[in-house]
């Protein structure tokens, strides 16, 4: 009787751990992330990302034309920005357990801050990402600079990955223009980028 007494107050405390343990993950994964927080949904259409694609396609045609030190200036919108990552990412091969969806992507305050419902083996929830861009050698590169996913705790190997789907030849494709970008702003929901012919 008393073997018995002993099972059942082990398997009770078993059970009450695992119930706080649940209860412990459920209240971290609830915590929205803090970068996320501070992203607005921007809506994703066909049409912005075509816009971008114009936009690119009429500055690679006027620095080609261009004489050397002609300054430039290209200016895009976060809806531009943020239909043709959304476009790109139906194409995207994902690392193995890791999905993405309802992506958004903000232009604020010389940062792109982008939020996205994440799944990764067993962690799920809302993440965030902010990142900066700079100029290096001519060229835009991006630096993220942090990744949430509210209280939880993100393991290396999902935010490795995560900046993995960053391209490594930077933010935008540049090699083949004649073109040095000088500065990059970002503010009030748009990417300003300027810089001069070679």
């Amino acid at each position: 009787m008393k073997a018995l007494k002993i099972i059942g107050i082990v398997l009770g405390s078993i059970v009450l751990l695992v119930v706080i343990v649940v209860g412990v993950f459920w209240i971290l994964m609830s915590r929205p992330s803090k970068i996320a927080a501070k992203v607005t949904p921007v809506v994703s259409s066909a049409q912005s990302a075509q816009s971008l694609d114009t936009k690119w396609s009429n500055f690679n045609t006027e620095v080609a034309a261009a004489q050397p030190d002609t300054k430039i200036t290209v200016a895009i919108t976060q809806e531009e920005v943020n239909s043709k990552v959304n476009e790109a990412l139906k194409t995207t091969v994902l690392p193995d357990g890791l999905t993405v969806d309802n992506l958004n992507v903000n232009l604020v305050d010389g940062k792109i801050i982008l939020s996205a419902d994440v799944n990764y083996s067993v962690f799920s929830g809302n993440a965030g990402m902010e990142a900066t861009v700079q100029v290096v050698d001519g060229k835009p590169t991006i630096d993220v600079s942090n990744i949430d996913m509210g209280a939880l705790p993100i393991p290396q190997a999902l935010k490795d990955q995560l900046k993995d789907l960053i391209p490594s030849n930077g933010l935008i494709n540049m090699s083949d223009l004649g073109f040095d970008t000088q500065n990059i702003s970002i503010v009030n929901g748009q990417m300003v980028i300027s810089g001069v012919t070679k």
